[in-house]
C-alpha cells in the first residue's frame, strides 16, 4: 500500500484534507514541509554551531564577543553586527566587539562610539529590554546621527542575564525585511546563550581580578612583615650583640655566661650637668646624638661591643660575647679614638669638649636582663674597676690600673700618676694611657 502525504510528514490525515481544502497539490505541500524542516534543520545548526563555539572558546570576554560577531556574520549572512556592553554605572553603552560594515571588512570596536541607555536605537533598547526590529530604516526618529547611514534593516536584541540588561547586540543588512521571525528568533537564541556566556565570562574575570587584588594584598602584606621582621632584627641588633640577637632569635630565653678574661671602657662627657642646664634641649639630644654616632663607628672599627650609654656616659667591652685574646690592645686604640673622636666634635661645634675614660681587664658575668624591654649587660668586679678608673681620671685622659698597664706597657705608652684612693677599692697606683707613639723603655 502507498503510504499518504500525511503519514511521510507525520501531520496526520488532516494536513491532506486541508490542503485539499486550500487549493494546494499534494507536492506543493511536500515542498512546503521539506523547506521548513530544511530551515528548522538549518536553525537547529547554526544554534548548535554557536553553542560548540561559545562552549569550548576562550575565557577571555572580548575574544568570546569577536567570536559571537564573526560568526553571525558568517553564519547568518548578517552585513554587520556589533556587540555592547553596560559599563560604568549601567548608564553607557561600550562597543566591546564589532564586525562590518557590510560583511567586507573587520572593525575595532574601540573606533565605535558610546552610547547612552536611552539614546538612539540601541540605547532604547536597553532602556526598556525589549528588542527592536526596523524592516525599512531611514530615517528614523530614535535614530542617532551616527546611525544615519545608508542601510536598509536593523535588528537590536537585549542581552539579558541574571533577568537585567547587561548589553545589545546591534545587527544590521541592506536587504529590506531581511529580519524575518526565523532569523529573529535564532538571534534571540543566539543572545541568550551569549548572555549565558558573557555571564560565566565575567564571573572569571571578576574571580581573576579578585584573585589577582588578593595576590597583591598578600604580596603587600608579606613585604610590610618582612619589612617589620627586618627593622625588629635591626633594632635587636641595635640594642644586643649579634651573637647573642641570634640566639635569641633561635629561641633562648636566658643567656648568662662568665667571661675569663675582658675588658670594659667606661667614656664620660666632663661637664655635661652645667652645660645641660644652659643648653636648649633639641641642641643638648643634637649634641650627644654626635658624640655618640662617633662613638658607634669607632665600637665598630675596632670590634667592640657596645654595652649602653647612661646619660652622657658610654660603655663598651672587647673579648665578649666572642671571646679575643688581643682585648685590652683593641679597647686601647678604642679609647685613644674617643678622645680624638670628641675634640672634633668640639671643633665643630665650636665648644671645647672633654671626657674622661677609664677602662680595666679582667673576668665578668654577662647576659640577658628583661623580658619585654632586653637588655645584655655585664657585673663583676672588673665593671667597677673600670667604673672607678673613669670617675676618678681626669678630662682628656685614659686612666688605667696597674694590671693593664703591664698587659699593655710592650705596645703602648703610659704615664704614672702614682697612688690614687679608690672609692671602695683603696689605694691603686694607676697610670694615664697616651698611645702607641714611641716611649722610653722602662726601667
Amino acid at each position: 500500500m502507498r503510504a499518504t502525504l500525511g503519514q511521510v510528514l507525520g501531520d496526520g490525515d488532516g494536513d491532506v484534507s486541508g490542503a485539499a481544502k486550500s487549493g494546494l497539490s499534494e507536492i506543493e505541500v511536500l515542498r512546503r514541509r521539506c523547506a521548513e524542516l530544511e530551515a528548522k534543520a538549518q536553525h537547529l545548526d547554526i544554534i548548535s554551531f554557536f553553542a560548540a563555539s561559545l562552549l569550548y572558546t576562550e575565557t577571555d570576554l572580548d575574544d568570546i564577543l569577536w567570536d559571537v560577531v564573526n560568526n553571525t556574520v558568517s553564519r547568518l549572512g548578517i552585513e554587520d553586527c556589533v556587540i555592547y556592553l553596560l559599563e560604568g554605572r549601567g548608564d553607557v553603552l561600550v562597543p566591546r566587539a564589532a564586525f562590518g560594515p557590510k560583511g567586507t571588512v573587520a572593525r575595532k570596536s574601540e573606533d565605535l562610539p558610546r552610547i547612552r541607555v536611552g539614546e538612539g536605537i540601541v540605547g532604547q533598547v536597553a532602556a526598556t529590554g525589549e528588542l527592536a526590529r526596523i524592516a525599512e530604516t531611514r530615517p528614523e526618529p530614535n535614530a542617532l546621527a551616527e546611525e544615519e547611514e545608508e542601510r536598509r534593516s536593523e535588528l537590536a536584541l537585549p542581552i539579558f542575564f541574571n533577568d537585567e540588561v547587561i548589553g545589545v547586540i546591534d545587527s544590521e543588512h541592506s536587504e529590506p525585511s531581511f529580519f524575518t521571525d526565523a532569523r529573529v528568533e535564532i538571534l534571540r537564541t543566539i543572545a541568550s546563550m551569549t548572555a549565558s556566556r558573557i555571564g560565566r565570562a565575567l564571573l572569571d574575570e571578576g574571580l581573576r581580578r579578585a584573585n589577582a587584588e588578593l595576590e597583591e594584598q598578600v604580596a603587600h602584606r608579606t613585604h610590610e612583615l618582612l619589612c617589620a621582621v627586618q627593622r625588629g632584627e635591626e633594632l635587636l641588633l641595635n640594642i644586643l650583640p649579634r651573637p647573642i640577637a641570634l640566639r635569641l632569635q633561635a629561641g633562648e630565653r636566658r643567656i648568662a655566661e662568665s667571661f675569663d678574661s675582658v675588658t670594659v671602657l667606661f667614656a664620660d662627657l666632663v661637664g655635661f650637668t652645667e652645660r645641660a642646664a644652659a643648653t636648649d634641649p633639641e641642641a643638648l639630644v643634637e649634641l650627644l646624638s654626635q658624640v655618640f654616632t662617633a662613638f658607634d663607628a669607632i665600637s665598630d672599627r675596632f670590634g667592640v661591643e657596645k654595652i649602653k650609654t647612661i646619660g652622657d656616659a658610654y660603655m663598651v667591652v672587647a673579648g665578649l660575647p666572642t671571646p679575643r685574646s688581643d682585648h685590652a690592645e683593641a679597647m686601647a686604640d678604642t679609647a685613644v679614638a674617643l678622645l680624638e673622636a670628641v675634640a672634633r666634635v668640639g671643633e665643630k661645634i665650636g665648644s671645647k669638649l672633654e671626657i674622661r675614660v677609664g677602662m680595666h681587664s679582667g673576668p665578668v658575668v654577662a647576659g640577658i636582663i628583661g623580658t619585654r624591654k632586653f637588655a645584655y649587660d655585664l657585673w663583676g668586679d672588673t665593671v667597677n674597676t673600670a667604673s672607678r678608673m673613669e670617675s676618678h681620671g681626669v678630662a682628656g685622659r685614659i686612666h688605667v690600673a696597674e694590671s693593664t698597664y703591664r698587659a699593655l706597657r710592650s705596645q703602648f705608652c703610659f704615664e704614672e700618676r702614682g697612688e690614687v684612693d679608690v672609692k671602695g677599692l683603696g689605694l691603686m697606683r694607676t697610670y694615664f694611657l697616651l698611645g702607641r707613639a714611641a716611649c722610653p723603655a722602662d726601667p
